[in-house]
């Protein structure tokens, strides 16, 4: 559904249509012996207790029902999914003893006796509801879906970052990132990349610029950058890449001339004591245009793409990237010499206008975009909020 705005609104947003757009642990190991089917295993996929019964219930029928078939044979489970072995199997089940506990498996038609992966796991996350305890299992989760051989749609992959880290688990949803051989959690959209370096910063925002944080978030980013530069796991397919590559898209890599900028206004008297600010300013100013705003970076199709950059055009996400980057773009022009202030306050300059546009709409009241608009330039109004 495209919302309707004014020439004025759109020419101030650069032409851009927004629309409305829909958003919607660690490892245990267990012992898996021989029974009767002879078969062995050092470790199997375990999920971690949350003392809440319906979760804890929901998680175990996941890991039945998709997780252990598949440390059985590749013999057996032909077996288990064979209609000629159908009756045999509901006399004598195949077995896997497990931490002493014997688990039986009998004939399942793989077509119709198994549920939808994507409304099983989508329902599992969305019961855990933002309780960090119940995202430690994440990545079990992940590592079973990819072990029965399914897959999750890549769209929601950046809801999913965002349910973990809303839910004050940004260490899972990186850890979960950073094991994709397990988990297969690959950062291939674009939205995916811009949620998890968006959280990584609002670790520092939230923190109300502590520097321990803003440290932390630099070395995150850093990692995050990494890993879309070698890993080929976290590199986009052709119909999804936009103008640059990940590791050198400008709307990421100012998330960390953000974190630089932040350290050295608020905690080294302005000074860049390290030359990084300069050095990571000058980057970012040789791919950004000049006079460009953060929508101008990629081509217009891509603005039309799901799989691309269509998700910038909800004002309330938009706003949610673009805050953090307004702010470290201002704060590093304090920073650096007169120059390349001038460079920055230039995009700095674009992408506020299209910030205005997006916070002139009614729709963005009470989203998330205009509270992380708030927390970064009004936190003084945030703090009466909440006193």
């Amino acid at each position: 559904m495209f919302y309707t705005t004014t020439p004025s609104a759109l020419r101030a947003a650069r032409g851009r249509t927004w629309v409305s757009i829909s958003n919607c642990a660690g490892f245990q190991s267990r012992t898996l012996s021989a029974a009767a089917t002879g078969h062995k295993a050092s470790q199997i996929i375990t999920f971690v207790k949350t003392k809440n019964k319906q979760i804890d219930d929901t998680l175990e029928a996941f890991r039945e029902k998709f997780i252990l078939p598949t440390y059985l044979t590749a013999e057996e489970q032909r077996k288990m999914h064979s209609i000629k072995w159908k009756e045999k199997l509901q006399r004598d089940p195949l077995r896997l003893e497990i931490d002493d506990v014997v688990h039986k498996f009998y004939y399942t038609d793989p077509v119709n006796d198994y549920p939808n992966t994507m409304k099983t796991v989508r329902d599992i996350v969305n019961s855990w509801e933002d309780r960090p305890t119940f995202f430690q299992n994440l990545r079990p989760l992940l590592h079973g879906v990819k072990r029965s051989g399914r897959k999750l749609e890549a769209t929601f992959i950046p809801k999913l970052i965002r349910r973990a880290c809303v839910a004050g688990r940004l260490d899972i949803a990186i850890e979960c990132v950073r094991h994709v051989e397990d988990t297969n959690l690959k950062l291939i959209l674009h939205e995916s990349v811009a949620e998890l370096c968006g959280f990584i910063q609002k670790y520092a925002v939230d923190s109300r610029w502590k520097q321990s944080r803003i440290e932390g978030a630099l070395t995150r980013l850093q990692m995050v950058f990494e890993l879309l530069e070698f890993n080929k796991k976290h590199q986009p397919k052709p119909n999804t890449a936009g103008r640059y590559p990940f590791h050198r898209d400008p709307q990421f890599l100012a998330g960390r001339l953000h974190m630089c900028a932040s350290r050295a206004v608020f905690h080294r008297g302005g000074q860049d004591r390290s030359g990084k600010v300069t050095k990571y300013a000058e980057e970012l100013m040789q791919l950004w245009p000049e006079g460009a705003g953060l929508l101008d970076l990629q081509p217009d199709s891509a603005y039309h793409d799901d799989l691309k950059m269509r998700y910038l055009l909800n004002r309330n996400n938009y706003l949610w990237y673009a805050s953090p980057i307004l702010h470290g773009l201002t704060l590093a022009a304090q920073v650096v010499d007169p120059g390349l202030a001038m460079q920055l306050q230039n995009r700095a300059d674009a992408v506020e206008a299209e910030v205005k546009a997006a916070l002139a709409h009614e729709s963005i009241k009470g989203g998330r975009g205009e509270l992380m608009y708030n927390q970064i330039f009004n936190p003084q109004e945030e703090e009466e909020e909440e006193a």
